[in-house]
């Protein structure tokens, strides 16, 4: 398939209003290093506004903020947002306007923006030529696009200890697999990138350790800001959803000392220009 099923959840904002709060606690400081990397290969001039696509709660966005004139953010999730909104408030950020609404369509004039990122967001469209398509609309002429998706569960060992977990609570959740056709593939992403017409593309590999600590804290900051933990956990309740994560427990507790290997997630930062 050349796009993610219009049934996937995760391209619904239902999990990630769930997992809004927990995500901000805990996954945006693993992703913040992330953000760094696609900041510093965007190359930003002084005086830029940028556009941060499906910015969730800021992870990338505020540390745009230092960097650009003005930081125009746009996600489905009104929970994510509202971290942000507060987020902003504490730092006292003037220059960033966000806005809610599908980032396919996105709300904003041709050639309005000097850089354009997306953090692990537009991987989960519905459609991602929409996607690509309005960020290359919404560039000015010699704009810079830089965008980060995961690579395959097979590269991450991290990903994998997660998956491992999650299966422990449910047997018959099927092993990940490679997802062709999507931007697990260095390839589709280069081809969809030059499909929407952005030239001088590079897509190269980012490595970045999970913090582990104990067993307990591992599972708990995984369940605070995992949207697919989030969904499982509301679908069995919170009563089985108690018995049943202490075989998630007993499973790390198993594993995770035998891992020969830091935990690590690869991604693909891929960027390009208009």
């Amino acid at each position: 398939m050349s796009q993610p099923p219009a049934n996937n959840p995760l391209s619904a904002s239902e999990p990630w209003n769930l997992v809004a709060c927990g995500y901000a606690e805990t996954t945006m400081l693993i992703f913040e290093p992330f953000a760094d990397e696609a900041i510093a290969a965007a190359k930003l001039k002084p005086g830029s506004t940028v556009l941060d696509v499906a910015c969730g709660p800021g992870t990338l966005a505020l540390r745009l903020a230092q960097h650009a004139a003005q930081v125009h953010g746009i996600d489905f999730s009104e929970a994510m947002l509202a971290v942000f909104k507060s987020k902003i408030e504490q730092a006292g950020h003037r220059n960033i306007q966000l806005h809610c609404g599908d980032a396919q369509t996105l709300p904003y004039a041709d050639e309005t923006f000097d850089a354009a990122f997306s953090l692990f967001g537009l991987m989960f469209f519905p459609d991602r030529k929409l996607g690509f398509n309005e960020i290359y609309r919404t560039l000015k002429p010699g704009g810079s696009i830089a965008l980060t998706s995961w690579a395959p569960v097979d590269q991450s060992p991290a990903m994998q200890t997660m998956f491992g977990a999650l299966r422990a609570i449910k047997p018959d959740l099927p092993p990940p697999q490679r997802s062709i056709g999507t931007l697990e593939d260095p390839d589709v992403f280069r081809q969809e990138m030059q499909d929407a017409g952005f030239r001088n593309i590079e897509i190269r590999s980012v490595t970045q350790a999970f913090p582990v600590g104990s067993t307990a804290e591992f599972w708990d900051n995984l369940v605070k800001g995992s949207a697919p933990i989030q969904m499982m956990k509301k679908g069995l309740g919170e009563a089985l959803w108690r018995e049943k994560e202490k075989l998630a427990l007993a499973w790390l507790e198993e594993t995770l000392p035998t891992l020969k290997m830091p935990l690590t997630s690869d991604a693909w930062l891929g960027v390009g220009v208009k």
